[in-house]
């Protein structure tokens, strides 16, 4: 890795090169001032050297887990884009029991691939997923759809507050963003599960169907996934809650096609979802 300016003291130059991170003047790469690191536009900010030199930290520890299921007409294009800003080492694609391409594309592309024999769903990918990447020793684990919905430039401003250490989990909120792309059934439902989130977390969540989040590994090592489906959007965040995880919301655009429209959580998995949150809660 290298970064394209350094203007900070003697200090933090000598802790980047232990790094192995050389200084160059290469393109679209940090900007690494006094107290704060930005990248295409982002300012990741810290209040002492000691504060920066953890985000860098937190930068570098970073792991993008991407769920994948029959994802050959998307995941391509994502994984060339998510590229761009992280090393194929760190990117992990969890291959949920595709019958078509998905592995394939994913594994020409150079990035970790795990297979899942049999489709588990959304709940057992993330969950092998997050535990490869705590496996790897990731500070900082992102949670990336495949079917191109998300933007890069969004997942790096709802990285900003847990890689600056003043969140544990952060949620890339569609409703606080741009919705003009969202269809008013999904507003409509995505706020029925917020609702239920909410009562079993005790805290309110615009979106907490989301598939952009960001979690710490220390909050990511308190929350044991049960749940293999989709209500595992709702039982992270009840589980961070519960752990006394800080969670904020980040506003994000998501960027609906014909193809993402078919994806997601419906009716059905909506009562599912809530029976599922019943469920947990008894068992604990």
């Amino acid at each position: 890795m290298k970064l394209e300016k350094v203007r900070c003291e003697e200090s933090l130059i000598n802790f980047l090169t232990t790094l192995g991170i050389d200084i160059g003047d290469e393109e679209n790469l940090p900007f690494v001032g006094k107290y704060f690191v930005e990248f295409r536009g982002v300012k990741y900010e810290g209040k002492s050297l000691d504060e920066l030199e953890s985000i860098i930290t937190n930068l570098l520890g970073t792991y993008v887990v991407v769920p994948a299921y029959n994802e050959e007409k998307t995941i391509g294009k994502v994984l060339d884009e998510l590229i761009e800003v992280f090393p194929p080492d760190r990117i992990i694609v969890v291959n949920d029991g595709s019958s078509d391409r998905t592995e394939e594309i994913a594994k020409s592309k150079g990035v970790n691939v795990i297979t899942h024999l049999i489709n588990r769903g959304l709940g057992g990918a993330l969950g092998t997923g997050i535990a490869y990447a705590l496996k790897k020793n990731a500070r900082i684990i992102v949670t990336f759809d495949a079917d191109g919905q998300h933007l890069i430039e969004d997942a790096l401003k709802v990285m900003k507050p847990v890689v600056e250490g003043k969140a544990n989990l952060a949620i890339g909120s569609r409703l606080k963003g741009d919705t003009s792309q969202m269809p008013l059934i999904k507003r409509i439902g995505n706020f029925g599960l917020d609702v239920i989130t909410a009562i079993f977390a005790m805290k309110y969540v615009s979106d907490t169907q989301s598939g952009l989040r960001v979690i710490s590994a220390e909050c990511a090592k308190k929350i044991r996934i049960t749940c293999d489906r989709y209500a595992v959007s709702s039982e992270i965040i009840v589980k961070a809650a519960k752990n006394k995880c800080k969670i904020v919301e980040v506003p994000i655009k998501a960027v609906y096609t014909e193809y993402s429209m078919k994806k997601g959580t419906n009716v059905i998995e909506g009562i599912k979802i809530a029976l599922n949150l019943l469920l947990d809660a008894f068992r604990r």
